[in-house]
């Protein structure tokens, strides 16, 4: 069983984009610039935003995170979300979530110029996916997911994909571009009948459905490659667990990603790789 090393091929990455940086530094032309809007006192959030501040800072992006109080508007939200579509110094934005359940999600998704849409969460963005359209910024977290899947010479073309959720933030998206390589997908949901055995028909099985140990033995084919998007605490460590149960999964799958160190750095680098995207397009 082989482990798909996430941290790995995301430093990688990371590295790569910090040398183009350094480089228009040297040829004296504007830095890219990263923003993110943080609204409220969720702890996984200001950990998370924390996380990305830490990663802009390392490969020499300028960062600036916009913090708002809980008791903000919708409003309030769109109208930030409108003076940072509007600065030509502003490359790329997102907007943390989960946002305050006061608040309207999909007006303020859809209030973010496509263009400058780092996370790749507008419904222009998520269409455009589906619509095969070179243009779209995808998802940071799926397109964490095939970038490592390539990494490792994992291929999709004929592969039959079991996605376990349908967000729009990760499987919705993820199903368009495992489409894109020719794969066939199934996506479940909760309502799913008999989720296991249609996992179990998996090559490649991707798990997001955010509930710790979800994942068994009894879901998984022997020689599969498994995915897991989980970031889960523990319900008796309280340590970082996927959706995975790694113990109950030993040596059925012939590549796993472990959490941590799967697909998050992944997703880190890949919102960076988006930025780079929102920065080369907007100096056409």
């Amino acid at each position: 069983m082989e482990i798909l090393n996430g941290k790995e091929i995301a430093r990688n990455i990371l590295n790569d984009i910090a040398l183009k940086i350094r480089a228009l530094g040297e040829q004296g032309k504007r830095i890219p610039r990263i923003d993110m809007i943080l609204v409220g006192n969720d702890y996984a959030s200001q950990k998370y935003v924390r996380l990305k501040q830490v990663v802009a800072k390392e490969i020499g992006v300028m960062g600036w995170v916009h913090r708002m109080p809980e008791s903000v508007s919708t409003l309030d939200v769109v109208n930030l979300v409108d003076t940072l579509n509007k600065d030509e110094t502003v490359d790329g934005f997102m907007i943390q979530l989960p946002l305050p359940s006061h608040i309207d999600r999909a007006l303020v998704l859809k209030s973010i110029d496509p263009k400058k849409d780092v996370d790749g969460l507008t419904p222009t963005n998520l269409g455009k996916l589906f619509q095969k359209d070179s243009t779209a910024i995808p998802s940071a977290t799926p397109l964490g997911i095939i970038t490592l899947l390539d990494a490792y010479n994992i291929k999709l073309l004929g592969k039959r994909v079991v996605v376990l959720g349908s967000s729009a933030i990760v499987g919705k998206p993820l199903t368009a571009m495992m489409l894109e390589r020719s794969a066939t997908v199934t996506i479940c949901n909760s309502k799913t009948v008999e989720i296991a055995d249609v996992a179990r028909e998996a090559d490649i099985l991707v798990s997001a459905v955010g509930k710790p140990l979800f994942v068994k033995e009894n879901f998984v084919k022997k020689g599969s490659v498994l995915v897991d998007v989980g970031s889960n605490k523990h319900p008796e460590s309280g340590k970082l667990v996927g959706d995975v149960d790694m113990d109950s999964v030993q040596g059925i799958p012939a590549y796993i990603t472990p959490v941590p160190g799967g697909v998050g750095p992944m997703t880190l680098a890949s919102l960076m790789l988006n930025l780079m995207h929102c920065y080369e397009n907007g100096r056409r």
